[in-house]
């Protein structure tokens, strides 16, 4: 009997995750940043000395996990001081801005209690200006430039937080260092794996606070492979799975950020390898078990997890029903796996971090409290954004995510966009209609699988109001790749040929190569991003 998994498979998958981990990891961040922070309360002062009075033509400075409006002051004597500028910045983030003045003495006051980590300030021929002291509340304070070699020449999302990362990023700062965290609107798995290597590493860099959601990227190519070999059981499509998740764009600029998409998807991706283990009979408790665990570690990452368990419950369900399985044993198994294990973990990750904003003693019933607040802050969110889409528009990657722009001259530019690769995506559309035909010709099992998998984990966002964005779909991207690598075998078999495969992953890594500047921030003229541009409303 052949085996499921050789070591052809390992092979394979091993020499694809490999490419894609070393691309993945390619610019991911920075290695340092000022890790030591001075806490000013609003309306306090620091009051920086230069050695002599100067043209002062900039300054950068790096803010900690609080504060994002300054005011800088300037004078020659300090006594008169008069305004130069508002300074804006954000959570753990480099901040340059002109001054074009001259000025011996500098007072920097924040409009909210605020963490500063480095500052420095240059003249007309880019040298750094020599600071003889800086006080605050008549202390001398030598923490803002003891870390002059973490200062980059040019800010960029290489050094700095960019989109969410400014929630996600600062709460697993706060989750290392023993601080009340920030984000609260989400449970706190996500950003619990997002500390680890800031715990590890005691470095507060965008190397370290992207790594694990990086990780999880290349570990959703892994799964894909093994889904694609238990769905299909074929080399090459399981090949393909994985190569569909490996050059898609949005997958690459979505995990390389450091929020907690990457490990919800992981999580919902590995709760339906296990479910359909489950239902082929395959270490039937074991597998069962897996996937209700893995449904525990999603929806303590995001709630968007509960909307897998719908197509999870949907799947079980119909399968004991159909093979006549219904049974107390069986219905008390489901219930152990996927109520009672879930509900333990999301408990028990507020255990493992209970200094929670809004929480006062904490306990059970607090961790019950902050789900309501958690539900009615989405439920009344009604901000209006840019970049907010609605549900249908997602399968095409009509109106993408612009995390990040940056240009360092007039015709040179970077952007971070989550954009969907249109080969995967689009042709998305057709494998699930292509999927429904199947399901109602020839009642097929398979088909019923991954449909559940899109239309019920799809289905409760149709019913929410709230501004939604383009990474939702996320979620469900997995098993549209799936779709289509099932609709691309089944054209395989009757034309009795494997060329069209090859030639659609042909056009699938051309359109990733073609966008790789747009989802990476790689610097390109101008012009690069208007010839690429498929929709108005893609921004680059």
């Amino acid at each position: 009997m052949k085996k499921a998994f050789d070591k052809k498979d390992f092979l394979i998958i091993g020499i694809i995750t490999f490419l894609y981990g070393i691309l993945s990891f390619i610019n991911l961040g920075s290695f340092t940043n000022p890790n030591t922070f001075i806490d000013i309360d609003a309306n306090e002062e620091v009051l920086i000395e230069l050695e002599n009075e100067t043209y002062v033509a900039k300054l950068k400075f790096f803010t900690g996990e609080k504060g994002e409006n300054y005011e800088l002051l300037l004078s020659n004597d300090n006594i008169t001081y008069e305004s130069s500028n508002n300074l804006e910045s954000s959570a753990f983030a480099w901040t340059e801005s002109k001054v074009l003045e001259s000025a011996k003495y500098l007072r920097l006051i924040p409009q909210e209690d605020s963490s500063l980590g480095e500052i420095a300030f240059y003249n007309n021929s880019q040298e750094q200006i020599k600071i003889k002291k800086i006080t605050l509340n008549n202390k001398n304070i030598t923490s803002l430039t003891d870390e002059k070699d973490t200062i980059p020449e040019q800010i960029s999302y290489k050094n700095s937080t960019y989109f969410d990362e400014i929630y996600f990023a600062r709460t697993a700062y706060e989750y290392a260092n023993n601080k009340r965290a920030y984000e609260w609107t989400h449970p706190p798995l996500g950003k619990l794996i997002q500390s680890i290597p800031l715990k590890i590493f005691h470095k507060m860099a965008p190397f370290y606070y992207r790594l694990m959601g990086n990780i999880a990227g290349i570990l959703m190519v892994l799964v894909m492979y093994l889904f694609g070999k238990k769905l299909f059981q074929k080399r090459l499509y399981a090949t393909t799975s994985a190569l569909l998740m490996a050059f898609d764009t949005f997958h690459f600029a979505q995990t390389r950020m450091g929020t907690s998409d990457s490990f919800l998807v992981l999580f919902i991706l590995l709760s339906f390898y296990f479910m359909y283990n489950y239902i082929n009979n395959e270490n039937k408790h074991r597998n069962l078990f897996l996937s209700g665990l893995f449904f525990g570690l999603a929806v303590a990452t995001k709630w968007i997890g509960l909307y897998a368990g719908l197509a999870l419950a949907v799947i079980f369900f119909t399968h004991i029903i159909k093979n006549k399985a219904f049974s107390l044993k069986i219905i008390s198994q489901g219930f152990l796996f996927f109520v009672i294990i879930p509900f333990l973990i999301y408990i028990g990750t507020y255990y493992i971090y209970p200094n929670v904003e809004w929480f006062n003693d904490f306990s059970i019933k607090e961790v019950f409290n902050q789900a309501i607040r958690m539900f009615n802050y989405h439920d009344t969110l009604t901000d209006t954004h840019f970049f907010s889409s609605r549900f249908y528009t997602w399968p095409l990657s009509y109106k993408p995510v612009w995390y990040y722009s940056s240009d360092i001259e007039p015709n040179l530019h970077a952007g971070i966009t989550g954009v969907g690769n249109i080969f995967i995506w689009w042709f998305g559309i057709g494998a699930f209609l292509y999927l429904l035909v199947k399901l109602f010709r020839k009642k097929d099992k398979n088909s019923y699988f991954l449909l559940s998998a899109i239309i019920f984990t799809f289905l409760p966002f149709v019913f929410i109001n709230r501004p939604m964005f383009l990474y939702h779909y996320f979620a469900i991207l997995p098993f549209i790749m799936l779709a289509v690598t099932y609709l691309l075998s089944d054209i395989a078999k009757k034309i009795k040929g494997n060329y069209l495969t090859y030639c659609y992953l042909i056009f699938v890594i051309a359109f990733f190569i073609i966008y790789y500047p747009a989802v990476s921030g790689l610097y390109m003229p101008n012009n690069y991003f208007e010839y690429i541009k498929i929709f108005s409303t893609w921004y680059f």
